[in-house]
């Protein structure tokens, strides 16, 4: 046999397996046998299809956040812009909020000015 390595792999060669013994007569009473692995395929279904509710989930969740930060961004710049409106653009205040406030531009600082090019003197002839 092949080698399997996968639980769907493993949940189909046991159903097979389960299906064979089941419909060939003349076996003997494998049955105390048979029970345990057919008690344990039908778990493996179970947590197949819990797994599958969870994938399930999983990805509506995502769906829901991705919706969710889209409305939270809205909704806390609604709240930053009235904050504003309330205490002014100008204010510090803002800064406990997590908004910054504007501020008067710095005046730019004179360039320091260039060194003076010393006078070259006259090559020798």
């Amino acid at each position: 046999m092949s080698e399997i390595s996968s639980f769907a792999d493993f949940m189909a060669d046991w159903d097979l397996l389960i299906k064979g013994v089941n419909n060939k007569p003349g076996l003997p009473d494998l049955s105390g046998l048979l029970e345990p692995l057919e008690e344990l395929l039908e778990e493996g279904r179970g947590l197949e299809s819990n797994k599958a509710g969870a994938r399930s989930q999983l990805s509506q969740g995502a769906k829901r956040s991705r919706a969710l930060v889209v409305e939270g961004r809205a909704a806390a710049s609604r709240l930053r812009s009235a904050l504003k409106a309330h205490f002014g653009g100008h204010n510090e205040t803002l800064v406990e909020f997590g908004v910054a406030p504007l501020r008067k531009r710095r005046a730019r600082q004179p360039a320091d000015p260039a060194p003076p090019n010393p006078p070259i003197a006259p090559l020798p002839e």
